[in-house]
């Protein structure tokens, strides 16, 4: 084990077992136990169809350059990517999609990161704008401030040609590599149709994981206060920094820190960050791990 993934364990463990130890554990048992499972089911076609978007998605970033796939193996790959990404910080391992297309990797891996980008940019204004309308604490805004600085100098660094090939150089990568990457991310910015798909795409995407987060909040109480479900971007945008074993403890100690502001229980606020991620990751992340060992058999 390094001492990365080391820090990563001691992160998910220390924020986890903080929450724990400052929560009701008899209350969260209750609101698992006494969730409409019934309302929470009708969040399944919501679910189905954001992940028909993100297929669709990859699917026009693929069409520039000229690698064309039928939206069902398009889907196929984004469920085997999203269980590799769940196991990863930031959804890293998504990356492994571009290992299913029948095209060279320097040309595939490059419309990945773009989608991962685009997602990023999305959702880091979704929680810009909630912050600003919805969520105004002082220490929330100072940290959204220094999150959103991260996540542009990370976007810069992967996008950027002059960082791209010192980078490619640091690896002692071939110089047929670092062109592809570059002539496919200036394929990919310099086509502004697909661009305006994929960004409108993404937007719905979110739109219908906020109707998502509010089905979930309701089906565990529907007493909670509403705004709450515009706090989606800001835990996803907090989940997605590489610092736990996929977003875990960060996500919940966000959701309870948000509830809290609300003068919610806390207890929702630890439980409902879970119940998406099941749905929304975990559930799908296992459909893409049955695919991965269909395609191996």
């Amino acid at each position: 084990m390094n001492w990365k993934t080391a820090g990563k364990i001691a992160v998910t463990s220390g924020l986890m077992l903080y929450l724990i130890s400052k929560l009701d554990l008899k209350a969260i048992y209750e609101t698992f136990t006494q969730m409409d499972l019934a309302f929470l089911s009708l969040s399944l076609p919501f679910i189905a169809l954001m992940y028909l978007i993100k297929a669709r998605k990859w699917q026009t970033l693929l069409n520039c350059i000229n690698v064309q796939i039928p939206i069902k193996r398009s889907l196929e790959i984004i469920l085997i990517g999203t269980f590799y990404g769940a196991l990863t910080p930031g959804r890293a391992g998504e990356v492994s999609r571009a290992f299913y297309i029948d095209t060279e990797k320097s040309r595939s891996i490059p419309t990945v990161i773009m989608d991962r980008v685009i997602d990023i940019v999305c959702l880091l204004a979704l929680s810009v704008l909630s912050t600003a309308l919805f969520f105004k604490d002082r220490n929330l805004i100072y940290l959204m401030v220094l999150v959103v600085l991260l996540f542009i100098a990370g976007i810069i660094i992967i996008i950027n040609e002059r960082i791209i090939t010192f980078v490619f150089k640091s690896f002692s990568q071939r110089k047929e590599h670092k062109e592809n990457y570059i002539k496919t991310i200036r394929e990919i910015t310099g086509n502004r149709k697909a661009l305006f798909i994929v960004f409108s795409l993404t937007f719905g995407y979110y739109i219908l994981n906020l109707i998502v987060y509010w089905i979930v909040i309701k089906s565990l109480s529907p007493a909670l206060n509403n705004i709450l479900t515009f706090s989606l971007p800001i835990i996803v945008v907090l989940g997605n920094l590489p610092i736990s074993i996929s977003g875990f403890g960060v996500r919940e100690f966000a959701s309870v820190t948000i509830f809290r502001m609300l003068n919610e229980n806390s207890a929702y606020g630890f439980s409902c960050p879970i119940v998406l991620y099941f749905l929304t990751s975990l559930s799908p992340a296992l459909l893409g791990f049955l695919l991965t060992l269909r395609k191996k058999s």
